[in-house]
This record gives C-alpha cells, structure tokens and sequence, in this order.
C-alpha cells in the first residue's frame, strides 16, 4: 500500500473519530441540558469537562502506549475500546454523559498516536508537515461541522424529557462511525515511525522525562503554549453563547446548531488556507495575524451581542476561521520540533496541556457565573478578549519574523519562480546546527534560499550590504544576521564566533564563502574565504548544506550588466532555481587542511549544478584564480 493510500486511511480514521465523538458529545449536552434550568447554564462545559478528563487524567499512559507500542495497533486497539464502550451504553440507553467520559479513554490513546504519526507520514509521503496537518485539521473541522448537523439531529423531539430511549438509527450512527474508524485503523502505518520499547516502569518515568524535553526546548514549549492557550480560548469562547442559546429552550438548540456549523465552516477554511503554506517555518508568519483576527472577532462579538438573541453568524464564522489559522501551523511547528523517539509522549503531553488549559478556563467561567462575577455572556466574553490581547502581543513579539516573511514571500512570488531541486529537498534537519554554504551571484539570495529553507537562519552579511540606510536595523534586529566587517585583511574575525555560538545552540548558519558577488559572466564561482574552516574546525560534527542557486547571475540585484539595483529592468515571474544537497559533515581528513577544506565546499557547490543538467567545471576553471 502506497504512503498516500496510509495517510488517506490515518485522515478516514480521524474523520470518524471525530464526527463520533462529535455527536456523543451533543447527544450528552442535550440530554443534560434537558434535564434541568441549572443544566442548561453548564451543559456545554460539563460535557467539553468530562470527555477532556481522560486526555489529562491519563496522558503518562497514553503517551507510554503510543511511544512503545507499534501505533497502527495502538490506534485500532482504542477504536475498539470505544466502540465496545459505545455498544454497552446503546444497550444500556444512556447514561450518555458516562458514556462520554468512557469513550474519550480510548479517544484520548487514539489522539496520541495518531497525532504521533505525522511527522513519519510526511516524510513517507514526501509532503511538508504543515500541509499534511492542515489537510488532517481541514477533516477534522468538516467532521466538527457534520457533527453538529447529525448531533443535534439524533435525539428525537422532546428527548430526553419523556423518558424515551434515543432513536435506533441515532444508536446505529454512533455505532457506525465508531466501527468505521476501527476499520481504517487497521491499514494506517508508515515505515519510517519511530518507537520506543521500555519495560512499564521505565516507560512511565520516560513520559515524565519527555515530558520535560518537550517543555523546555526553545522551539516545542512556545508552540505548545501558543496552541493550548488559543485552543483554549477558543473553546472556552463559544462556551457563553451556547448556554445562552441553550437557556432559550428548543429554539435555543436551533441556534447552537446555526452557531458551530459556521465556526466549524470557518475551521475548515481556516485549515485549508493554513495547510497551503506548506513552508514549516513560515506557517508561523500565520499566527500573529491570526491572533490579531481572533480578538477582532471576539470583540466584534462583544458589540453585538444581545443578552436575548442569537449571537450573529458573523463573529461565528470569524472565530472558527482563525482557529483554524492558528491550529494548524503551531501544532505542525510543536510536533515538528518533538524529537523522533518522544512523539507519543509529546503528542500525550500535547493533548493534557491544551484540554487542561480548556478544563480550566472552562471551570473559571463557569464559576465566575454561578457567582454573579460573571453572571452574562458579555461579562464572560470581555475576560475572554482581554486574555485573547495579551496572547496576540505576545505572539507579535516572539513571531514577528515570520510573518514579516511570509509577506515577502507573498510580494515576490510574483516577480520570482523559486523551485527547489536536488536530494536534500525534503531532507533538510529542522532542529540542530547547520551550515548553508552557497554562491553569491545577487543581493536576494538570501531571500531566496529561505523560500525553501523549512527553517529559521542566521545570514552572514557583508558590512557593504548590512551597514545601508534601513538596512542595519532591520539585519539586527528583525533577521539577526551576523555582520561580517568587509576589509581585505583582518587580525581579528569576532563574526565567526557569533556563527559558532549560534550553531552550538543548535542553530542554522547561512554563509557565503565568496564574501563578494559575481562580477563577471565567466566567473561561476570566486576563490573561497577561509571564514568556513574556522567555524567547521571548531565544530567538525556539524553537517554542511551545500547549495547552488542558478538564475540570480542577471537578475535586478546582480551586477550583470552594471550595479545592482541600477538602470536595469524590473525582474517579472523570473525562474530561480535553487539546488539543496545532502547535509554531510566535512571528513576530518579534509578539515585537517585549510586549503583542501575550501576546495572541498567548492566543488561540492559546483556538483549541485548536475541536478539542474548543467555542466560541473572543475574548481579551477569555474574562478580566475586559487585561493590564496
């Protein structure tokens, strides 16, 4: 069976997971909003409460389950479990809120590993993380939207206030979509899924320890607090509104349905547009504007919101799109950085943070109601807006960059075709040191290996570029580039430890060894400086990333023709094709002599050349000189 085929498998098993779960959920709040004037005030978070208890309660086990255990079997096992549980309470009728807490168990095991599977399937399926999780979260959404038309659907008018049993194809349909999801569990798996066999005890103490890995890594525990705390809100937010909508009586369900089915709308565009940026780093340019949406949507709410009516579909649909805008790229980016043999643990640790968080905020509502501090839906919303602010400036803060990014990718797609080539692609590192060598034929390279770098990078800049009016500030404190001083003889070079500090922390280095752009039609490539050797001598271990970029030599900002940037014409839709090697570490052998380092990197640059058809010269005859 093709990848493609197990991922369309992983995506059917999800679908039904969460269109089950779905309308269990609906089917529980009603029957507890049916029972009682109280109940209807706290059905929706009594109901988000019980079916999260487990994902939080039971996460060490979930985790230890996912992360020792093959997760094909790990996933048909808890479908199993679930359909069992559902089968018991379809006999039994009810009581469907039990049924839901029992249910989410064995969702909880089937969260973990199905999340834990998607790194493995976008490398088997040879597709970027962030568009496998936006297409996985785009079916996840439209399953939240049928859930919510076949949920409220389910029980039969008047349920459960005459004491009838829910209707046999309403039993059928839960059922159903829990066997459905058993089935195409069976043939989700992918070979490059990485697994941790422990012994019970040490898989135990191994989720704690993961636990903290995930927590304080500079790069997974940002993620994870960004998307717990926006998941959080988010549910938290329509909190308010349904109980609202739900103290109205039948109308009420009426309106509830009208009020998820176009969050849930708005979810799945929210996905479908996140998942195009398939570019790991830049999908977080996605966040700050989509936080910033998030609170204009919730004080949009706020304004029109009327004690007696129906909150307007408009702040609905705005609120399920920038959840979407904001799910798919941070929980790409935090699975991405969960290291290959943690991820059943960090997607267990995942889930207990974000539906703790939910738990709690959840919790604080409802109590600031049943107190009176929080006694109206508009009181709840404006404590919810308030948190939403503070999380988008925070976001402003530490994602500034790559929304900065994602805009200059969106100005120049039409001026530049980049395409990227080669065995690296693909096979790029997104965690740990490394180091870009490249040639240097126009002052927008660096702007066009980012588009196809899947991480953030360290540009070293020559101080002709760096030191330009408006230029400085944003190198410094924007892009964090390294300024390299541009003189022809230097005792002192403090750049190259600025590179090797940044490497240590496990960074990416983009580095130009010609230290000057192509002058000349006949030059492919000048002598390489010896700023390479030092870094590599200091850390031999770090592997290298040699890259070619064809296209730039008479570009706008080359010196094809004159300077750059002068009497020439605008590029317009202009190819730069881009070739990304196997990252390699340099043999020691090689780093043991300056002068055979640099020819080394040389003629691996020059090989990238083969992927595109063209000719490889010879070290000697690409430049009119030997390094000196």
């Amino acid at each position: 069976m093709s990848p493609n085929a197990r991922l369309a498998l992983l995506w059917v098993s999800q679908v039904a997971r969460v269109l089950g779960d779905g309308c269990l959920r609906l089917v529980a709040l009603v029957e507890v909003a049916g029972a009682s004037a109280e109940g209807r005030l706290s059905a929706w978070h009594l109901a988000v409460a019980v079916f999260v208890a487990p994902f939080i309660l039971l996460a060490p086990l979930s985790g230890c389950v996912s992360n020792a255990l093959p997760r094909r079997d790990v996933l048909a096992a808890s479908a199993a479990f679930s359909l069992a549980a559902t089968l018991l309470f379809a006999l039994l009728d009810g009581p469907w809120l039990v049924c839901v807490g029992l249910v989410a168990v064995g969702a909880a095991v089937n969260s973990a590993a199905r999340y834990a599977m998607l790194p493995a399937a976008a490398r088997d399926t040879g597709a970027s993380l962030p568009r496998i999780s936006g297409w996985v979260e785009l079916g996840a959404a439209a399953a939240v939207v049928t859930s919510v038309a076949v949920g409220l659907w389910l029980p039969q008018p008047g349920w459960p206030h005459r004491g009838e049993p829910l209707r046999p194809l309403a039993v059928g349909v839960l059922v159903g979509l829990n066997l459905v999801c058993f089935l195409a569990s069976l043939g989700a798996a992918f070979p490059s899924d990485t697994r941790r066999p422990e012994p019970p005890l040490a898989a135990v103490a191994g989720f704690f320890r993961d636990a903290r890995r995930v927590l304080t890594d500079r790069y997974a525990g940002p993620a994870l607090l960004a998307l717990a705390g926006f998941q959080a809100l988010v549910t938290a937010g329509a909190g308010p509104f349904v109980s609202a909508a739900l103290g109205r009586g039948a109308d009420g369900l009426g309106e509830v349905m009208e009020m998820l089915l176009t969050a849930g709308i708005g979810a799945a565009l929210g996905s479908l547009l996140a998942g195009m940026v398939g570019h790991p780093r830049r999908s977080l340019g996605l966040v700050a504007p989509g936080a910033t949406a998030l609170v204009a949507g919730l004080l949009w709410a706020l304004v029109v919101a009327r004690p007696d009516e129906a909150l307007p579909l408009g702040p609905c649909l705005v609120l399920g799109l920038t959840g979407g805008l904001l799910n798919v790229p941070l929980r790409a980016a935090y699975l991405g950085a969960v290291p290959a043999d943690a991820r059943g643990n960090g997607t267990a640790v995942m889930n207990t943070a974000i539906y703790l968080l939910t738990a709690l905020f959840g919790g604080l509502l409802v109590a600031g109601a049943y107190t009176g501090v929080l006694s109206t839906p508009a009181a709840q919303l404006a404590l919810i807006a308030v948190v939403a602010i503070g999380g988008a400036a925070a976001c402003w803060v530490a994602l500034l960059m790559p929304a900065v990014d994602l805009l200059l990718v969106w100005l120049l797609w039409p001026v530049y075709r980049i395409r990227a080539h080669g065995p690296g692609r693909g096979h790029i590192p997104h965690t740990g040191p490394l180091l870009v060598v490249c040639n240097h034929s126009s002052y927008l390279d660096p702007f066009w290996l980012g588009k196809v770098l899947p991480r953030r990078f360290t540009p070293m800049m020559t101080s002709f570029f760096y030191d330009k009016p408006g230029i400085r500030w944003l190198m410094r404190h924007l892009v964090g580039a390294i300024r390299v001083e541009a003189t022809t003889f230097r005792r002192e070079a403090p750049e190259l430890a600025e590179a090797v500090a940044v490497l240590r922390r496990g960074g990416c280095v983009m580095i130009f060894p010609e230290a000057i752009l192509r002058r000349k039609e006949e030059q492919l490539l000048r002598p390489f400086g010896q700023g390479a050797w030092h870094i590599l001598r200091e850390l031999p271990d770090v592997p290298v990333l040699a890259c070619w970029i064809e296209g730039g030599w008479g570009s706008y900002a080359s010196y094809k023709d004159g300077p750059p940037f002068t009497n020439k014409r605008f590029d317009w839709w202009r190819p730069i094709d881009i070739v990304l090697a196997e990252p390699a570490t340099v043999p020691a052998e090689v780093l043991a002599d300056l002068r055979a380092t640099r020819l080394y990197l040389m003629r691996a640059v020059l090989a990238c050349r083969r992927h595109l058809g063209l000719e490889v010269p010879a070290v000697q005859g690409a430049m009119l000189a030997e390094p000196s």
